[in-house]
C-alpha cells in the first residue's frame, strides 16, 4: 500500500506518514506498519525522524546522479549477460514482448494511469531481461534499484512523459540483445540510464 502510493503517486518527498493513519486506512495494527516503514526505510524511500514520526525522503541531486550511475552499471552488466546467454528462440520472444510494451498508443490517457502502466511495463521488461541473463541474484538486486528509480522519475517528472531518448535507448539494447551483442546492449543501457540521472538530477536540484 505504501510503495504503490509512493511509487504511483499520492505520497511525495517530504511527506509526514502517520503509522496509526496507515493502520486505520487498512484496518490494521500498528505492528505491519512499523515492519512495512522499517522495510521502505532500509530502501531508502522513507527516513523516520526522532520525536516526530516518519516521512518520505527528499532526493538529494547529487546522490540521484551517482544511484544512476551504480544503477547504469548494473543493469549494463545482467543486459550484455542476457545477449550473451539467450537462445534465438527466447531472442525472438522477448522482441515480440517488448515491441508489445513499447506500443504508446495502448497506454491509457489519463496522466496517473499512463505513469503507472509504463512503469508497469518497463519492469516487465526488465524481468525478462534477468531472466534472460539467468542471474537470479541480480534480480533481487534490482528490484531495489527499480524501485527507487521509480520513486525518483516521479519525483522529478510527475507523470509527464519521460524524455524522447528513454523509448529510443530502449529499441536500442533490445536490438542488441536480441542480435546477440553483449557489447552493444552493455553499452546502450548504461549510457541511458546514466543520461537520465542527470537529467532527473537537474529537474531535482531546480535547474
Amino acid at each position: 500500500y505504501l510503495k504503490d502510493l509512493l511509487l504511483g503517486g499520492g505520497l511525495d518527498p517530504g511527506d509526514l506518514i502517520s503509522s496509526d493513519g496507515v493502520g486505520r486506512a487498512l484496518a490494521i495494527s500498528r505492528a505491519p506498519v512499523g515492519d512495512a516503514i522499517r522495510r521502505l526505510t532500509v530502501e531508502g524511500l522513507l527516513e523516520v525522524l526522532p520525536q516526530v514520526g516518519c516521512r518520505v525522503v527528499r532526493p538529494v541531486a547529487a546522490e540521484v546522479a551517482d544511484f544512476y550511475e551504480l544503477f547504469g552499471a548494473t543493469e549494463g552488466v545482467v543486459a550484455r549477460l542476457a545477449a550473451e546467454r539467450r537462445s534465438p528462440a527466447e531472442a525472438d520472444a522477448f522482441a515480440r514482448l517488448c515491441a508489445t510494451l513499447a506500443a504508446r498508443d495502448t497506454l491509457p490517457r489519463e496522466p496517473r494511469a499512463r505513469f503507472v502502466e509504463a512503469r508497469r511495463r518497463n519492469r516487465r521488461r526488465y524481468e525478462k531481461l534477468h531472466a534472460l541473463a539467468r542471474s537470479p541474484l541480480s534480480a533481487g538486486i534490482g528490484e531495489s534499484f527499480w524501485d527507487r528509480s521509480d520513486f525518483f522519475l516521479r519525483a522529478a517528472f510527475g507523470t509527464a512523459d519521460l524524455p524522447g531518448y528513454v523509448p529510443a535507448a530502449h529499441r536500442a539494447f533490445v536490438a542488441a540483445v536480441v542480435a546477440g551483442d553483449g557489447t552493444a546492449a552493455e553499452h546502450e543501457t548504461r549510457r541511458y540510464l546514466v543520461r537520465l540521472g542527470h537529467d532527473v538530477a537537474r529537474r531535482l536540484g531546480g535547474e
